[in-house]
């Protein structure tokens, strides 16, 4: 870890562990789009995610696109070689966008909301499992999932991060698209400084299993 300007822990990656995250998580959200594809009974792609790196404190920045104002997302805790606690966070526009595409599309935006908390317990369900088990297959370790919970929130409050400054923010920054509608989202993987550690430490493994390293 080296230190930027603030006194935080910066985490440092190097380009072979940032390549070795971007496919595995690019791996999840493959089989996350194939899920989705079942149930709006469409074609769902999901783009390649990028990935960055911010403090909980940090995090309304890093979230400062005109998108990000009302808020819909999905959280679940995951335990194992390493503990994350991840968040699939869509606009609330755009969560009601995809739950059109998976009900009836005639149905009153009224009526869509009132499914909202459901449907996007199961979006996150998939999306946020598909992630985590790719890591575990290709990582060959387990992880343990708590039950989705979803929040409504605005880019000034989020209710999921306490701005711990020894905790870091993995953001996966994602587009789904279906019937050539895209949609913009992120996904957040909140982690202790030690758990990031654990994390690299398995991606490392991973990466000389592959002969790579």
């Amino acid at each position: 870890m080296a230190f930027d300007e603030s006194g935080h822990d910066e985490p440092t990656l190097d380009e072979l562990q940032l390549d070795a995250l971007g496919e595995l998580f690019n791996l999840g959200v493959g089989r996350a789009a194939n899920s989705l594809s079942l149930i709006v009974k469409d074609e769902v792609e999901l783009s390649a995610p990028s990935i960055s790196f911010a403090y909980p404190s940090q995090i309304t920045q890093a979230l400062l696109d005109s998108e990000f104002k009302e808020l819909s997302m999905v959280a679940m805790d995951f335990s194992g070689p390493f503990e994350a606690r991840a968040v699939l966070l869509f606009p609330e526009r755009n969560a009601l966008a995809i739950l059109s595409h998976m009900l009836d599309p005639n149905m009153p935006p009224e009526e869509l909301s009132e499914f909202e908390q459901e449907a996007m317990c199961e979006i996150g369900n998939i999306i946020l499992n598909a992630c985590m088990s790719a890591l575990a297959d290709e990582f060959g370790v387990e992880f343990m999932g708590s039950l989705p919970e979803h929040h409504f929130s605005d880019t000034e409050s989020l209710p999921l991060f306490g701005g711990d400054q020894k905790e870091v923010l993995l953001i996966l920054q994602i587009h789904l698209s279906i019937r050539q509608e895209r949609i913009n989202g992120h996904l957040l993987f909140l982690l202790s400084v030690s758990s990031l550690h654990a994390l690299l430490t398995c991606v490392d493994s991973y990466l000389t299993r592959l002969g790579i390293r």
